[in-house]
Parts: C-alpha cells; sequence; structure tokens
C-alpha cells in the first residue's frame, strides 16, 4: 500500500513540474496521448474529455475509419489546420497501419507544439508541414493572436482576441500538394482554418471535380449566410452533408434550428461520398 502511494505521490509531483513548466500530459478516453500547454483551449477541460473543441468529431472520425480500413492500398489522410495534433494523431490512432498522414500547420508556436506531439506518439505515418493551405499557391501575411487556437490566413482582425503579430507564410492548394507528392486522392479531409475553410475547399476543385475525396469534416461556419454557402458548394459536389453534434456520437441533418440548441451547436460539419452515407446514417 505504502508503495502504490509513493507511485501516486511521484505522479502528482510529475503533473506538477510539467505544469510549471507550461504543458502537461494528458490521455483521453480514446486512448490517444499528447502534450497540453497551459495556452491553449482544451488545458482546462474535464480530465475525461480530449484536448479538443469537439468529442464528435473523434467519435465520427473513428466511424469513418472503421469503414475505410478494409482497403487494400493504404488510406491517405489530410489535416489542414492541425493546431497541436489532437485530430492528426486520432488519424493514426483510429487508421491501419499502411496510412500516410499529411499535417498543415502555419503558425510557428502551433507547428512546434506539433511537432513535439508527432514526436512523442512514435507516430510513423504523420508528416508534417509549416505551411498554409487555401485556393491559390505562392505566400501571404499569417495573423496570430494570443489565443492561438484563432490564428489564421491573412490580416482580417478577431474582435474578441488580442493581436500578438503578422508574418509571412508560405501557401500551397490541396490539388497542388496532392500531385506534388505522386498521389490522386485523400481519404479523409479535415480542415479548421478559423474561416478561411471554403478557400481550402475550392483550392481541391480538380480533386472534387474527379471525386476523389471520400470524407470531409470541416469546421461549422459562423454565420447562417456562410453555413448555407458552405453545405450548398459540398451537396454541388455530390456529397451528403450532416452536423456532428457537439461532444456525441450523434449526426444532425443540415437546419439552421441547431444553433438554438446551445447543448447540441455543431462546431463541425461531415460530408461524405453518396456511396458511404448510409453506413454512417446520414440520409
Amino acid at each position: 500500500m505504502n508503495k502504490i502511494i509513493k507511485n501516486k505521490f511521484k505522479l502528482a509531483q510529475r503533473k506538477i513540474l510539467l505544469l510549471l513548466r507550461g504543458r502537461v500530459l494528458h490521455r483521453d478516453r480514446f486512448g490517444l496521448s499528447y502534450w497540453l500547454w497551459t495556452e491553449t483551449r482544451a488545458m482546462g477541460r474535464r480530465e475525461s474529455e480530449p484536448g479538443t473543441d469537439d468529442t464528435g468529431v473523434l467519435e465520427q472520425l473513428k466511424r469513418v475509419y472503421t469503414i475505410l480500413n478494409h482497403t487494400d492500398n493504404g488510406l491517405i489522410s489530410v489535416d489542414v489546420g492541425a493546431y497541436i495534433g489532437i485530430i492528426s494523431l486520432a488519424m493514426s490512432h483510429f487508421g491501419p497501419l499502411k496510412h500516410s498522414i499529411h499535417s498543415f500547420e502555419a503558425d510557428e508556436l502551433n507547428y512546434s507544439k506539433l511537432k513535439d506531439n508527432v514526436y512523442y506518439s512514435k507516430s510513423s505515418s504523420i508528416t508534417i508541414h509549416k505551411t498554409a493551405v487555401a485556393n491559390y499557391v505562392g505566400s501571404s501575411n499569417f495573423t496570430r493572436y494570443q489565443d492561438p487556437g484563432n490564428n489564421h490566413l491573412g490580416l482580417e482582425i478577431n474582435p474578441s482576441d488580442v493581436l500578438a503579430g503578422v508574418y509571412k507564410v508560405p501557401v500551397t492548394t490541396l490539388d497542388f500538394f496532392i500531385n506534388q507528392i505522386g498521389v490522386d486522392r485523400i481519404d479523409v479531409l479535415k480542415i479548421d482554418v478559423e474561416g478561411f475553410d471554403l478557400e481550402v475547399l475550392k483550392g481541391a476543385s480538380q480533386l472534387l471535380k474527379e471525386k476523389q475525396i471520400k470524407v470531409i469534416v470541416v469546421e461549422t461556419p459562423v454565420t447562417p449566410e456562410l453555413r448555407k454557402e458552405m453545405n450548398q458548394f459540398l451537396i454541388s459536389n455530390e456529397f451528403k452533408t450532416a452536423y456532428i453534434v457537439r461532444n456525441s456520437t450523434e449526426l444532425n441533418s443540415v437546419s439552421e434550428s441547431m444553433f438554438h440548441q446551445s447543448d447540441k451547436t455543431p462546431l463541425n460539419m461531415l460530408a461524405v461520398q453518396p456511396n458511404m452515407a448510409s453506413q454512417l446514417g446520414i440520409t
């Protein structure tokens, strides 16, 4: 008994020391382990929740990979706006052994944290890129805030946060990148780039035209007009869409009524090709 108490004390002591240094190791209910930093949004969440704004995304990714893992030639996943890497790690965790994951994070501070988490995970599937993704190839200004989760491409100012700096970053498109690495498809695409999500999709016009993206998880736009535009864009590319219910295993039809239920506000949308829709319960 004394040995158990001593070990628990040592573990608590280590957690306190790491917290004082600005980070702590977290293990969530999906079996993922990763570093959280004091300045990240996830740090103050309950121990039962993973360090992401929406556990519903992880629930749906788990379901998606259960369906796709039977593919013989492996999978290609892309995480645009990888932040500190939780979704990338989930892709690696839920996906097959033969799996190529490309994680994009343009912010240098978030990129450093992403790099730490990928290194700690020892995943050989994840390749990280310090590059922004949009609908053009070149470079652009990148705006950083006090809350690193609000950082984004361009110069538009978020009035709810404190500006921390602006600098130049390289920019690519998904069409250009996928052609550059010599593959022809994306099996699972996740996008969370603080309001520039539709631009990322427009930069995948060739992939979308050729029906070479199977599954998309994308952050829900903040206004009804932008939500409608996003949904129409996905439907025009022959996707079936649904809202991922926050912190739940549920999917709901795309409706503005969801935004009047604070406990179910959907932060993300799931879009899949028609042949997968029924397996996921999307009508």
